[in-house]
């Protein structure tokens, strides 16, 4: 099949010619190119305004259009003979609207502005993970959901590329790890942490360290309610052992002194 591809630049670009210089005119190349569509640069023709004619290896390169066989037209933007853009263009050529960028690590697909992930939209790495959801000046913004390979996944408020504001952490077998706030990535404010050894902790947090108030439910059922400081019991609280026996008072640095027993 033949596909005309419509567009200001090309690869090699017109200056590699064998014309003479002075009648390279790029305004002036005439805009439709036939080009068998292969897995190497093809042959085309490219007949100049002012009357030249260059035969020869061609790829496109730079903003252009490619109308298939069957009637579809595809806007974007090429990179030696490959559409790495697909999708609309403000008029300065900078993606904007919905399109498909491909990058060396994967894709995104949705919405653009000024050149920009800006809007809804999703991308897929080539390891598998993905994201979807709100984006904001090419960044994670908003509203989202990240996963990974390993099945594990963050479902949740983003800023500025960051997990902020509510949200909830899963591990790969759809377990819940986190839920709660979130401050630049990290637990931060008001959640509940699930341990792989069984253990619960509800409470306040800081830069993903237990601080504040907080109440610990141990596996082996014994609960610690109180303060913490930096991930360890400091301050005031409660401790209640196996057999139902209550310890209170002050803790320093995870241990309550011996005269408090």
């Amino acid at each position: 099949p033949f596909y005309v591809f419509t567009g200001h630049r090309f690869y090699p670009p017109p200056h590699l010619l064998i014309l003479p210089s002075r009648h390279l005119n790029r305004e002036r190349i005439a805009t439709l190119i036939k080009h068998q569509m292969n897995t190497n640069p093809g042959t085309v023709t490219i007949n100049y305004g002012n009357g030249n004619v260059y035969e020869g290896s061609f790829q496109p390169h730079g903003i252009g259009k490619l109308k298939y066989a069957d009637g579809r037209i595809s806007n974007g933007i090429w990179k030696n003979g490959t559409i790495i853009y697909e999708g609309e263009l403000a008029d300065n050529g900078e993606p904007h609207g919905r399109g498909r960028w491909t990058y060396s690590n994967g894709f995104y697909e949705g919405e653009w502005k000024n050149g920009l992930r800006h809007g809804e939209g999703m991308y897929k790495w080539t390891d598998g993970s993905s994201y979807s959801g709100q984006w904001k000046d090419d960044k994670k913004h908003g509203y989202g959901m990240k996963e990974w390979p390993d099945g594990s996944s963050y479902d949740g408020e983003w800023k500025d590329g960051k997990r902020h504001g509510k949200g909830t952490k899963k591990k790969a077998d759809g377990t819940v790890w986190y839920s709660g706030n979130y401050k630049q990535g990290r637990p931060d404010g008001v959640g509940t942490l699930n341990y792989s050894n069984g253990d619960v902790y509800t409470g306040e947090w800081r830069a993903n360290k237990k601080h504040g108030r907080g109440l610990m439910t141990y596996a082996n059922d014994e609960i610690y309610e109180g303060e913490w400081r930096v991930g360890v019991r400091h301050g005031s609280g409660s401790f209640m052992t196996t057999n139902g026996d209550v310890i209170t008072g002050e803790w320093i640095n995870d241990k309550i002194p011996l005269e408090m027993y």
